[in-house]
């Protein structure tokens, strides 16, 4: 059995007799036949394999490379259940049993985000397979990215020259006319070099729709820099259509009772909504650049001051800037060396957690390391692997997409990029003195040059409509706190405070932070009904 796509099949196929006309399953099945369960190790796709062996009574998981596809498993008497849909096997296996918090407070701070609503039930991680007998369970790592080495012999041309093909290829792969492609698209590096590199192999496709989560109306006329405009260059550039969001209260109200399909991912909703309307079912997304191919990680600093490269360290942060680099000397390494968040970090932490109780507040600390403290570039890359926030948007996109007949595509998660930037040395990403200099190079031609050379990383317009819509739907919720603070999956909440806090904003205009004040409420409706729908599956 399989769930999802093998995008190199020609290429595996090639090695087998009439392997180009068989389907996936069947040239899975030859190759677990050949090769044992290290036929994974080649495979390139985002998949779930399920291999029974029945005359030997043994059975296997395997999950793809990077996680893109979400898998869950348990073992109750003697029985394996496995599931692509998380929430359902633990409602199955434990649905009159509490809510692990740990998965609901998420929104809220740093959690293991391998964490499901049940104890009972685990995910497989990525790049690992499972087996089961009589003898109970056995779980294998196929992938090991840490073992990689840097190429010293990698020089800055030959990198670009293998990026630029190695990218072109990963969207090629991913591509599929059986579907009617469209792509996520901002004014951001990633997003925009997948979707030019896509409408190229999609050219004789008509209609090509780039869909944004930045609305086309909103009124946003003191901002500095206007996301908007770079997405309609691109599109004119590339010949795309630009799709821009148009969700409202009344969307985010309906999108709150499919948390249990979304995982709080709310307004990716509305983006497949649109895309149902304009019939197109596969999505590309540049999800993963930032931690990959696009990195800027300050990993890189930390780095270069270890291996005592001073040069190359005050080419990035010249010395005559002296603020600038005694703050990237603590921010970078002196401070995670010691186990310390910065206070940017630190202040973020506090206000996201600021309606939890003071016993649930404290982060998961494995979580802040594997996100935040590193110590390399290398330390950086796995880490954001460990972390699983790629992969929990992912398993989210996942499940409400094929609820809709809507696929997704990562080009940028392709386990050949992951590990040909983990061998890159970091003084190459050096060399150059605009961050992100890898795919800057590759995105030459592609993309306007607006988007190419720009900076920032932030929009403005999107932060403020955000925040426009969870106001006024947190307004619109805020008469049913009372209701929540009776359910003992929400015990974390502070409704105290929270309410505290609504009643200075409604009778005097003001609380502590407004955005987190309604943010909060927005998240605890939708963990609220999570809850109830969880439970009256028992």
């Amino acid at each position: 059995m399989m769930s999802g796509c093998i995008f190199n099949r020609h290429e595996l196929a090639s090695g087998q007799n009439d392997g180009i006309q068989i389907p996936d399953p069947e040239l899975i099945a030859r190759m677990f036949r050949n090769e044992g369960t290290d036929f994974v190790k080649s495979l390139n796709g985002d998949f779930i394999i399920c291999i029974i062996l029945p005359l030997e009574g043994r059975l296997w998981l395997c999950r793809d490379h990077a996680g893109i596809r979400p898998l869950a498993w348990s073992v109750r008497q003697n029985t394996l259940f496995f599931s692509s849909d998380m929430n359902s096997l633990c409602c199955h296996l434990a649905a009159d049993e509490p809510i692990e918090q740990e998965y609901l407070m998420y929104p809220f701070k740093f959690v293991d985000l391998q964490t499901t609503p049940s104890g009972r039930v685990r995910k497989v991680p990525p790049g690992h397979w499972l087996m089961f007998d009589l003898n109970g369970v056995e779980i294998k790592k196929y992938w090991a990215p840490e073992g990689l080495k840097t190429d010293k012999g990698l020089t800055y041309d030959k990198v670009i020259s293998d990026l630029k093909k190695l990218t072109a290829d990963a969207v090629r792969i991913r591509c599929d006319g059986r579907f009617t492609a469209g792509a996520h698209v901002s004014g951001g590096l990633d997003s925009s070099v997948v979707a030019a590199l896509v409408r190229k192999c999609y050219s004789k496709q008509e209609l090509f729709h780039g869909f944004s989560l930045t609305p086309a109306v909103f009124d946003a006329a003191d901002v500095k820099y206007d996301e908007r405009e770079m997405v309609r260059k691109l599109c004119d550039m590339t010949g795309m259509i630009p799709s821009f969001s148009d969700l409202k209260k009344s969307d985010l109200l309906r999108y709150l009772g499919d948390f249990f399909l979304n995982q709080g991912h709310l307004v990716e909703n509305r983006i497949i909504e649109t895309a149902v309307s304009l019939n197109v079912n596969l999505l590309f997304s540049g999800w993963g650049g930032d931690e990959f191919v696009s990195t800027g990680s300050r990993a890189i600093d930390a780095e270069l001051f270890r291996k005592m490269r001073f040069g190359l360290f005050f080419r990035r942060h010249p010395a005559s800037r002296i603020r600038r680099w005694m703050k990237v000397l603590a921010n970078a390494v002196f401070l995670p060396a010691l186990g310390i968040v910065d206070d940017d970090l630190e202040k973020s932490l506090k206000a996201d957690a600021m309606y939890l109780k003071a016993a649930s507040r404290k982060s998961n600390r494995s979580a802040i390391k594997n996100y935040s403290l590193h110590s390399s570039r290398k330390d950086f890359h796995l880490g954001m692997l460990r972390h699983y926030h790629l992969q929990q948007r992912c398993e989210a996109w996942s499940m409400i997409g094929f609820l809709s007949g809507v696929e997704y595509r990562y080009p940028l998660l392709d386990w050949r990029l992951i590990e040909f930037v983990i061998k890159v040395p970091s003084e190459i990403l050096s060399l150059e003195s605009m961050p992100r200099p890898l795919l800057r190079a590759v995105a030459k031609g592609l993309i306007p040059e607006e988007i190419r050379i720009s900076r920032s990383k932030a929009d403005p317009v999107y932060s403020r409509f955000l925040q426009h819509v969870f106001t006024e739907t947190g307004i619109h919720l805020s008469g049913e706190i009372i209701e929540w603070r009776y359910n003992p999956d929400l015990s974390f909440a502070d409704f105290d405070l929270l309410e505290r806090d609504l009643k200075l904003h409604q009778e005097e205009g003001r609380a502590d932070d407004t955005w987190q004040l309604y943010r909060a409420i927005v998240y605890l409706k939708a963990m609220h009904v999570f809850s109830e729908r969880y439970h009256r599956r028992s």
